[in-house]
């Protein structure tokens, strides 16, 4: 009798965990989250790796191969901007070429997206080397200072940061001569992603220039600075 018993308290056991952990990957799925359930089976959704901690979409030889190059060209922008201890532990990094692929992966509208300090997802637009240091830049950002500050960091700054550090060639990012802008930026994620300045990219060439402009003024202690008193400040 007690076995059955243990036996039947077992068998709960299995099905509440099931149960929870569908229920979770629902709910991530439902959040637009599915990078990061891709995070946990790569294959489960279709995806081949290419190099350490990179996936790929399958049977694209060639263009992975260049992924790759340009990748290192984005990881070189990154450590020299946060040091080279910032890129000895790579993020998970899932990129989709077709939007068939990026379709079973949430059917984002944007290029690229970053989730916390462990991973981020490049659609079939987000290629570029400036895309892949932005990306790259955040995750290096929120292990700096850590995800849990990160709710109470300015989002034009993290912004602003990926920005400068990325070299995007869209932007003017010399402190001399770009645009700063006059008025506030976006201080939450959801503000910045919801707004027209963001949509149409305006507000990321003047957070980036905002940044390059710190960073000239305070040449000591350059970005770090600028995390520290954005920190300090709430």
């Amino acid at each position: 009798m007690a076995w059955g018993r243990t036996r039947r308290w077992g068998q709960r056991l299995v099905l509440s965990l099931i149960a929870l952990s569908a229920g979770f990957g629902i709910g991530l799925l439902a959040l637009g989250y599915t990078p990061v359930l891709a995070a946990f089976c790569p294959g489960c959704f279709g995806f081949q790796t290419i190099g350490p901690n990179v996936f790929s979409e399958a049977n694209t030889p060639a263009a992975d191969q260049e992924f790759l190059r340009r990748l290192a060209l984005a990881e070189a922008r990154v450590s020299a901007a946060f040091g080279p201890v910032a890129v000895e532990k790579r993020p998970r990094i899932f990129l989709c070429y077709t939007q068939t692929c990026n379709t079973v992966m949430g059917g984002h509208q944007a290029r690229a997206l970053t989730y916390g300090a462990q991973l981020f997802y490049l659609g079939p637009t987000g290629h570029d080397t400036e895309i892949i240091a932005h990306e790259w830049a955040h995750v290096a950002l929120h292990r700096q200072i850590g995800v849990r500050a990160l709710r109470h960091f300015p989002a034009w700054v993290d912004e602003g940061i990926a920005t400068y550090v990325s070299r995007d060639p869209r932007f003017d990012l010399n402190p001399v001569s770009c645009d700063p802008g006059a008025g506030a930026l976006p201080q939450t994620a959801a503000e910045w992603r919801h707004s027209d300045g963001a949509r149409e990219a305006v507000f990321y060439g003047q957070a980036g220039c905002r940044v390059a402009q710190w960073v000239r003024a305070h040449p000591v202690s350059g970005l770090e600075g600028l995390f520290a008193m954005r920190l300090s400040a709430g």
